[in-house]
């Protein structure tokens, strides 16, 4: 958010509050113990956009039910009172009819700092209509809702009908069960599934409500530590008169008042410009996955064409352990290859490791072979001679989805991601079932839903430690009749990433979704990326269903007609190619999913390409890297739109906020991730370009947290920004051009137009410079790469298709548009 300048200041009682300064006071809030009992609100009335007239009103009717209840009070428009300081002096913060953009990124860590160490947050009225645009989704969570219109005929202030619905809080206890009160009355979008409601409007005693039936007006609810009341009342200045709303008013503020406890800024949201990335290693080919030993001083990585590298942590040396003769080599543009390679958990005794890769099926029974096995290390090499075979997994040579992640739990246990080895392309963006006789690459029904083949699967085994394994108790087919024993969790797509949470063994799974932009009555739902949670054996839905649960149809790709939707409570496999059971576990919904467009559940992780990728759980306990803010937070990234992510959920798993993680730093392709023993995020980075021979931006590296103060910090920061030179081109150009075609760069970077896509270089698709060349040449060409950029296309490049997105504004098309054609030759 960009910092507005504040109006005047209305009043400041307690002025004392805000100048006073000791030697203690030098501290921040998490250095020391607050000890005196809190007895200071701050009321806070800044306005970005329209401005009441009754927040005069507002602001003295509660600074007075503040003074009767023997508060302090500073009432002021001055933002720069939100910081760890001041706001730590405050029992309660309040809202009175704010509207726009009223803090700055400080400001809002500051408030976010303060709910989370316990304060207690009151919002009256347009406090709905406060930061409701930009980026800073925490408050809107916090809020409960935003402001959506309001009546304005026969005008905009009416009486209505009020009802209680929970008469046991502050707030409405001294309430009748149903009231008159003349007020102008919101309409919400984004409401909280987690707010409890106290009031709700009676649509039918005024005109115009757009709500429905269920038309909240006031809720509370206890929010990332804190307390949070919201009332719809407030817009008129008689409103603050009447003995009703007064009641409701001062109920609101004592349950944010909570005990007016000291707060505890220990679980606080630390700045996240204090997380440092410390490379290890760069300058990879193709890196895929990692592995860090058991004693933290070796890392393993895994590149894809066939080379383990064995990297000292410390020293970041290397060599290649081992160089595989795989299919991959041959060829190169591919997701086949060597998947992964994995530590054992007691590698110090027995030296062994595991390994997972691709290789052409010497029987010539199958296409390609998916090998689990496990070898000795032996100075610091793989002897393959020691090799012993735990699975060999057919595949066909078609496109895609390899899956490829082993991770051990806590018993010893190692889990197996398996990728469901379809081709996407034929089914229009959705759940691949096809059903033509010649089609059976297109076919999910096949590998994800079929209960007695590997594919498209979680599996669990125990290795033994001469080789082969045996099955633990407790894997989803105890009935070998009815599926694989190996099998712990079905129906996934591609489970490229997964962490095993050491301190419960709970599992986390990113599974990449498909390409569809729109729901279809033909086909069912757009596609998804998803992260999943698993706490026993399961089926998690692919290719029948999608997201939480939305199913797809039973389309009949012979007949081209589509049918009706597939049960989430009893799915059916009647692929003609289907070996297993026709009945099917229920599916499990995702905690999490996120389409290509924005998200309406969960707008913090933006839009464009995607690739999800997980973690896992930060761990709970003493003595980790990180501030306790991060207890029992997942952690998740994108290999697409190169962000980081840290997520709050409830006990019902539910997402209660998402926070950014070292948005400062700027990725190359996250690809793998972990948590380590001692708490640090590790991450393995591909690199821009795809396919490629050379990546020195391809890394492994881990975050530290920086203690220096955090001026320091920041300004170390700002050095290396000032240090980056844009390239200047040699064209000639106005300067409302050049303005145009910065934006242009800017969109198609943050639309993530660049994961597939380089400037100079051919990746997945052309480079920009091969479509300016194309296009320059033809008449409207702006307009051209604007449209083609809206509907997607394919075949005009080569075999990958670019899928629409459309979903971006015609105006943001033709800025990423004008940038690309800047780089003609």
């Amino acid at each position: 958010m960009k910092f507005i300048k504040t109006k005047t200041i209305f009043f400041i009682l307690t002025v004392g509050l805000l100048t006073a300064c000791s030697q203690d006071s030098k501290k921040t809030p998490a250095e020391k113990t607050i000890t005196n009992q809190l007895d200071t609100i701050l009321i806070y009335s800044k306005t970005t956009g329209w401005r009441h007239d009754s927040i005069e009103t507002g602001v003295a009717t509660v600074s007075k039910l503040a003074k009767d209840k023997g508060l302090k009070v500073i009432a002021t428009e001055d933002a720069s009172v939100f910081n760890d300081e001041q706001l730590a002096k405050m029992a309660a913060v309040v809202f009175v009819n704010t509207t726009g953009d009223v803090l700055d990124d400080d400001g809002q860590l500051a408030f976010e700092r303060y709910i989370q160490a316990g304060g207690g947050f009151v919002g009256i009225h347009s406090a709905t209509d406060t930061e409701h645009k930009g980026d800073w989704y925490w408050y809107r969570r916090m809020i409960g809702g935003v402001f959506l219109s309001h009546p304005d005929d026969p005008s905009n202030v009416q009486q209505a009908r009020i009802k209680v619905v929970n008469d046991a809080h502050p707030a409405t206890q001294n309430l009748p069960a149903e009231f008159l009160i003349a007020d102008e009355w919101y309409d919400f979008k984004d409401l909280s599934d987690r707010r409890k409601d106290l009031l709700v409007l009676d649509e039918s005693s005024y005109q115009q409500g757009k709500q429905g039936f269920y038309h909240p007006l006031a809720w509370y609810h206890e929010f990332d530590g804190g307390r949070v009341f919201y009332t719809g009342i407030g817009h008129t200045k008689a409103v603050y008169q009447h003995p009703l709303y007064l009641e409701h008013l001062s109920g609101g503020l004592d349950y944010a008042l909570a005990q007016r406890k000291p707060l505890d800024y220990s679980k606080a949201k630390p700045d996240m410009r204090r997380f440092e990335q410390k490379v290890v290693t760069d300058n990879l080919v193709e890196p895929v996955s990692f592995s860090l030993s058991p004693d933290l001083t070796t890392a393993l990585i895994t590149q894809r064409r066939g080379k383990l590298l064995w990297v000292d942590i410390e020293s970041g040396e290397r060599h290649i352990m081992v160089e595989l003769d795989l299919f991959a080599k041959e060829h190169k543009r591919s997701e086949f290859g060597f998947l992964s390679a994995i530590f054992d958990p007691k590698f110090e005794q027995n030296q062994l490791v595991y390994l997972m890769y691709d290789l052409v099926d010497a029987s010539k029974q199958h296409d390609l072979i998916q090998r689990i096995s496990q070898v000795k290390v032996v100075d610091k090499k793989l002897d393959m001679a020691s090799e012993q075979v735990l699975l060999d997994i057919p595949m066909d040579d078609t496109c895609c989805h390899t899956g490829g992640n082993l991770e051990f739990d806590r018993h010893g246990n190692l889990f197996i991601t398996i990728g469901d080895n379809t081709n996407p392309f034929e089914s229009n963006g959705t759940g691949p079932i096809s059903n033509v006789a010649d089609r059976a690459h297109h076919d999910a029904l096949r590998t994800s839903a079929n209960t007695q083949d590997l594919r498209g699967k979680i599996l669990r085994i125990t290795p033994n430690k001469q080789g082969g394994y045996t099955i633990p108790q407790g894997n989803l087919f105890a009935d070998s009749s009815k599926g694989r024993a190996e099998i712990y969790v079905m129906g996934t797509r591609n489970p490229y990433t997964m962490a095993v949470d050491p301190q419960s063994d709970t599992i986390y799974f990113a599974d990449i979704g498909p390409d569809a932009r729109k729901d279809s009555d033909e086909f069912g739902p757009r596609g998804y990326c998803e992260i999943n949670k698993v706490t026993e054996p399961g089926n998690f839905g692919w290719p029948t269903m999608i997201a939480n649960n939305l199913p797809y149809r039973m389309y009949d790709y012979a007949q081209k007609k589509t049918g009706k939707l597939f049960n989430p409570l009893a799915p059916q496999n009647f692929s003609p190619r289907n070996t297993g059971l026709t009945e099917l576990p229920q599916a499990q919904p995702a905690v999490l999913y996120y389409p290509y467009a924005p998200s309406a559940e969960f707008p913090e992780l933006g839009q464009g390409g995607r690739n999800s990728l997980v973690a896992g759980i930060y761990p709970s306990g003493d003595g980790y890297a990180y501030p306790k803010y991060f207890e029992r937070k997942l952690f998740i990234g994108d290999f697409m739109r190169h962000w980081l992510k840290v997520v709050t959920l409830d006990k019902f798993d539910r997402v209660v906020k998402i926070d950014n993680f070292a948005e400062h730093v700027e990725f190359a392709g996250l690809l793998d991730m972990q948590i380590d023993a001692k708490g640090r995020l590790w991450v393995l980075e591909y690199g821009v370009k795809w396919w490629p021979e050379e990546s020195p931006e391809a890394k492994l590296s881990f975050f530290d947290f920086n203690h220096a103060p955090i001026e320091q910090i920041i300004a170390k920061l700002s050095v290396g920004k000032e240090q980056e030179v844009e390239p200047q081109s040699d064209k000639v150009v106005d300067h409302q051009t050049q303005v145009a075609i910065s934006e242009g760069k800017d969109a198609a970077k943050e639309n993530r137009c660049i994961g597939c896509h380089q400037e100079k270089q051919t990746s997945v698709g052309p480079s920009f410079m091969q479509v300016a060349n194309k296009y320059s040449q033809v008449e409207e060409g702006k307009n051209k790469i604007a449209e083609v950029i809206a509907k997607g296309s394919s075949g005009q490049w080569g075999e990958h298709q670019m899928p629409p997105h459309d979903f971006l504004p015609q105006d943001t098309r033709e800025l990423i548009a004008e940038y690309i054609l800047s780089l003609a030759e």
